[in-house]
């Protein structure tokens, strides 16, 4: 049932926002990892935080698999200077 249940939510395309510190020098890092996915709406900044601590990136993928969506979030996250996805 599982896979059945996987097989009608994929392929989906994901909205993600990626929470990075003011000054984020990983920029580079990321671009690279979206490049081995289907990128829908490329990577472009977001809002900053009320007092600029925080800044979000945004980017739409297109995955084909659960395990596909976590080994990219996995990957992100491991980016210093990542503090949150959404």
């Amino acid at each position: 049932m599982k896979i059945e249940r996987q097989s009608e939510a994929y392929p989906a395309v994901h909205h993600i926002g990626i929470v990075v510190v003011r000054g984020f020098a990983g920029r580079g890092e990321v671009v690279d990892i979206l490049a081995e996915h289907e990128v829908t709406e490329p990577l472009h900044d977001g809002q900053r935080s009320c007092r600029g601590t925080y800044e979000t990136l945004r980017v739409s993928v297109r995955v084909t698999t659960r395990e596909q969506l976590e080994a990219l979030d996995t990957r992100l996250r491991a980016v210093e200077g990542v503090k949150l996805l959404l």
